[in-house]
């Protein structure tokens, strides 16, 4: 038997164990509540933005949802909005009160606007967020080598098809998600660019005219067509939806429109004539406004990316460099071991040159005379007349193809100059490739061929349209 003192003694002795956890709360609680004050304090209050907005901090349309962790703690402040909310059905009527002022105040913003002809894709991450955020993607800026992200889509002109066997025209709208695509049998179309159902918005057919080349204008309000059998050509006018013949004016002596290019500044139309003749048409009027001679017969033409600089190619293999203010020829140079030159494509800061026996030599953008330039890098990936080149609009690839042969087509990744070894796979089936062009962000491409066919593609690298 321990006596009373013995007891008191052990009972001293013990040490209270203490509250850690009660005192680790309270330490996490201060943290976070000086955490916030220090938001406030450099970031601004929400409900203060709103309020500038004109909108009360009743009105904020927020929600907060906790953590499982966080239930029952005790918050910081009460909303007298949320008192006495206690059941799901309450919850989602509040909920649906929130959003209501949420809409009356700013709208219902567009990627909430999901009518009938929205159509969704599970697992294509891409889809969503193109749909939902628009051009606030953003994406790495630097383009890998060798392999590109790229996925194939359901074919740009799925719905039409009847743009003639041969497509020559394919080209993306400067500014809303809408392409053009035409071809030998006189139809342009004008498709919804999606990715998923590429619906036809129009398609209008310009009788006994082959359509070999067809661009937009620079504001994208138009698109003209040439035909390789007729001097004349044709504007649509997209806004009025009107057709306009516009015949060539008789003392230019151009007989075709199968080859034309239009300037990035909107100013002009720069035809590829006969006997070397450049033919200037006025962007806006159409009308001629003057004449350019080279030697030789010219294959191709291409303006630099601000309209000031216009560069032409010819069966002599020599590059003609002119300025477009003075409309002067400012130099010319041989392009080396090049005899016929047959395609063109400027960047900011390259020129691309393709030749009739598949080469295709990569310049650093002539601009002024001086010593003729030497190639930055010669590309051999294609072995027969190189018809079309083209600069994405990050000067990260340039893409290039023959309609000689079936899938001659290749990506080079500019930064290492190498081509991408997945594109085209060995699967791909494209044909005879005929022309092929890049979205304004180049987020995606596509190519068409002498089977009726607009190919499409997503490039995932580049987050934007």
């Amino acid at each position: 038997m321990e006596s009373d003192d013995e007891t008191n003694i052990k009972r001293k002795r013990k040490v209270p164990t203490p509250d850690l956890g009660g005192k680790r709360k309270k330490i996490n609680d201060l943290v976070d509540v000086e955490k916030e004050r220090l938001e406030k304090l450099v970031l601004g209050d929400a409900s203060y933005m709103l309020r500038n907005l004109g909108v009360g901090d009743n009105d904020s349309g927020v929600e907060d949802s906790l953590s499982a962790d966080e239930v029952g703690k005790q918050p910081a402040w009460e909303d007298e909005d949320d008192l006495g909310i206690s059941t799901s059905e309450d919850l989602s009527t509040h909920e649906e009160r929130l959003r209501k002022k949420f809409s009356r105040t700013f709208g219902q913003p567009s990627w909430a606007k999901l009518g009938k002809g929205s159509v969704h894709v599970e697992g294509d991450e891409d889809a969503v967020l193109l749909r939902s955020s628009g051009n606030f993607i953003s994406k790495p800026t630097y383009l890998p080598r060798n392999i590109l992200n790229v996925k194939r889509l359901p074919s740009l002109n799925c719905e039409t098809r009847n743009e003639g066997p041969i497509i020559k025209c394919v080209e993306f709208h400067p500014t809303s998600t809408v392409a053009l695509v035409a071809g030998l049998s006189g139809t342009a179309s004008i498709l919804q660019v999606d990715g998923l159902a590429n619906k036809k918005l129009a398609s209008i057919n310009f009788e006994r005219f082959p359509i070999r080349c067809g661009h937009f204008s620079t504001d994208g309000k138009q698109f003209i067509v040439g035909s390789q059998h007729h001097s004349h050509f044709y504007v649509y006018d997209m806004m009025a939806g009107s057709t306009m013949k516009i015949p060539t004016h008789h003392n230019t002596e151009q007989t075709n429109m199968k080859n034309f290019e239009v300037s990035p500044d909107g100013r002009l139309i720069a035809v590829a004539g006969r006997f070397g003749q450049i033919h200037l048409l006025s962007a806006s009027s159409k009308e001629w406004i003057a004449n350019l001679t080279m030697n030789g017969n010219v294959k191709s033409l291409a303006f630099n990316p601000d309209g000031s600089f216009l560069y032409s190619h010819g069966d002599l293999g020599e590059v003609y460099v002119w300025d477009m203010n003075s409309r002067i020829l400012v130099t010319k140079f041989a392009d080396e071991g090049v005899l016929v030159g047959s395609s063109m494509a400027a960047s900011y800061d390259y020129l691309a040159t393709g030749s009739s026996w598949g080469v295709v030599n990569l310049y650093e953008r002539p601009q002024k005379s001086g010593s003729p330039p030497k190639p930055l890098k010669a590309i051999t990936n294609l072995v027969t007349n190189i018809s079309s080149l083209k600069f994405n609009s990050t000067q990260q690839i340039l893409a290039m193809a023959s309609d000689e042969k079936y899938d001659q087509i290749k990506l080079l990744h500019l930064p290492s100059m190498t081509v991408f070894s997945n594109f085209p796979s060995f699967n791909s089936q494209l044909g005879k490739v005929q022309t092929f062009d890049f979205s304004p962000s180049s987020g995606y491409f596509s190519c068409a061929n002498s089977k009726s066919t607009a190919y499409l593609y997503r490039l995932r690298h580049f987050g934007n349209y």
